[in-house]
């Protein structure tokens, strides 16, 4: 993607949408590092692919004079790792969804979905979760968690995150993310399919009605979630599995016992 629209122009989405969040911190003349310098090196660590962000400082400083932090990522000031988790951890990531979708709007007015397109024009969106905290010491508000036999309880982080991939494709396309975590008005935990239904109804105005065909596991192939899927205009392919869905595997027997059922792969 960086190839196909240019770096300059991936970063100039993340710095504008960076421009608009709003410092949470309490005015202080001791703020020695800003929000934009806080996220873009954080954006710097990822983009690099560095194990630790030990390392990654190391590769900023290897240079003498302008390092890449300030040539590549625009950074003027780098923060440490304690100093960037203060900065952006108050930070609400959906100030930061609206890079997404002008990459995806970009990609498709390029053409560059085109190779995607299956199935007589669909785009297919995968909907899966992925934890991507967990610690049995650490938590926040926003944590899920899981209580274990022995008493012990592991507070995790996970999100819903949506790519859209295509057979005989190497790399996929991100869409912004979902995350699990509790809601107002929810008496039980939050969870994939509910993340998955606010995700959808997010989308509505972003894809062409109808060109879009969602695909998920088992645990989407619900009639509540189906029936949204097209109320909303997506199509959805859906894992159905036998002991989850007697009535349908009952059904497919009748028609296979009778000559009537057909494979398509």
């Amino acid at each position: 993607m960086v190839e196909i629209l240019g770096f300059t122009a991936l970063l100039g989405y993340l710095q504008a949408a960076v421009a608009k969040i709003q410092d949470p911190r309490k005015a202080s003349p001791n703020q020695k590092y800003s929000i934009k310098d806080a996220v873009l090196s954080a954006f710097g660590a990822f983009f690099m692919q560095c194990e630790s962000f030990l390392e990654y400082q190391r590769q900023l400083n290897s240079r003498k004079g302008r390092d890449n932090a300030q040539s590549l990522f625009k950074v003027s000031k780098i923060p440490t790792d304690n100093q960037i988790r203060n900065i952006i951890d108050p930070i609400n990531a959906v100030a930061l969804i609206e890079v997404f979708e002008q990459i995806y709007r970009k990609l498709k007015a390029k053409g560059y979905l085109k190779p995607f397109e299956v199935l007589g024009g669909q785009l297919l969106v995968t909907l899966d979760a992925s934890e991507y905290f967990s610690s049995q010491c650490i938590h926040c508000d926003q944590c899920s968690h899981r209580t274990h036999k022995n008493g012990t309880v592991t507070y995790f982080h996970n999100a819903i995150l949506p790519v859209i991939v295509a057979p005989g494709q190497e790399h996929v396309i991100s869409l912004d993310p979902e995350f699990i975590t509790p809601q107002d008005g929810y008496e039980k935990q939050d969870s994939e399919v509910a993340a998955a239904k606010r995700w959808m109804n997010r989308h509505i105005d972003l894809f062409d009605d109808g060109r879009v065909t969602l695909l998920g596991d088992d645990l989407y192939s619900r009639q509540p979630m189906c029936e949204l899927a097209i109320e909303q205009g997506f199509h959805y392919i859906f894992v159905c599995l036998p002991e989850s869905h007697t009535a349908l595997y009952n059904w497919l027997e009748f028609l296979n016992a009778n000559g009537s059922l057909r494979e398509i792969q």
